[in-house]
């Protein structure tokens, strides 16, 4: 259908108003397609991060007799080299480049999902990682509290969580005051929409990237990550997160 033109040679406010209209209807039926095109690019890249860290360990952990690195666990001696930074850590993103993973890959964008806004860079790995190691690796510092490497590989099932996005809101204790983390500090929620409440109660479908012992990374929503947090081994027979080899009930608590 053509639109009229007045008799000045234009169109009618009339009708300059329903064209308006029927862009802003476009645009609103477009919008929620183009956020997920774009939210599932972000979701992918911070996928490839992860791997590529992963990749970097597993580098190390082949030519290391089948030990994992050290992951940064506080309170260890300092001069430790661990997957992230030569201890002590410092709040700046060079330090990055002391640790095993740069090391091998030297590659410092890989350690920062694409979603992530700094909140706190004061003291904390959170100047130059998005992602820390599941503290299961050392044991908590429980088992051997001044071991300089992780336990073997081998002693991890394939699908055990070994590094995860780690979270980023204020109702939860800060994660990044080192570079690993016990499972209860919980997962990012920057991709998809969520969002957390008093007491960690997730809301919506927010979720964050983890890899696992053998390579493979997986999306999972915080509520899904949550679900696997409270499984007890004794009734599931695992917990793909509460996994430290040397502990009782693998650290599950």
């Amino acid at each position: 259908m053509r639109l009229k033109k007045s008799n000045h040679g234009g169109f009618t406010l009339v009708e300059l108003l329903v064209v308006i209209g029927i862009i802003a209807l476009l645009i609103s039926i477009l919008m929620p397609a183009l956020n997920r095109v774009r939210d599932q690019a972000n979701r992918i890249k911070c996928m490839n991060n992860l791997r590529n860290v992963m990749h970097g360990i597993t580098m190390y952990t082949s030519e290391n007799k089948g030990y994992m690195p050290y992951c940064n666990w506080a309170g260890m001696p300092a001069g430790h080299v661990g997957w992230l930074y030569k201890d002590p850590a410092l709040p700046d993103p060079r330090h990055v480049e002391t640790g095993i993973v740069y090391l091998y890959l030297k590659e410092a964008n890989i350690f920062k999902c694409p979603l992530h806004t700094e909140k706190r860079t004061s003291g904390v790995t959170e100047a130059y990682t998005s992602y820390l190691m599941n503290g299961a690796v050392q044991d908590y510092g429980e088992y051997v509290p001044t071991q300089r490497i992780g336990n073997r590989v081998s002693k991890f099932k394939i699908n055990d969580m070994i590094l995860f996005e780690s979270g980023e809101t204020n109702l939860m204790t800060p994660p990044y005051n080192d570079g690993s983390s016990y499972p209860s500090e919980l997962i990012s929620e920057r991709h998809g929409a969520g969002w957390r409440v008093a007491g960690n109660a997730a809301k919506g479908s927010g979720g964050g990237t983890i890899v696992c012992t053998d390579g493979h990374t997986e999306w999972i929503s915080t509520k899904q990550y949550q679900d696997e947090l409270k499984k007890d081994p004794r009734t599931y027979g695992e917990n793909r997160l509460w996994c430290a080899p040397n502990l009782p009930l693998r650290g599950y608590r």
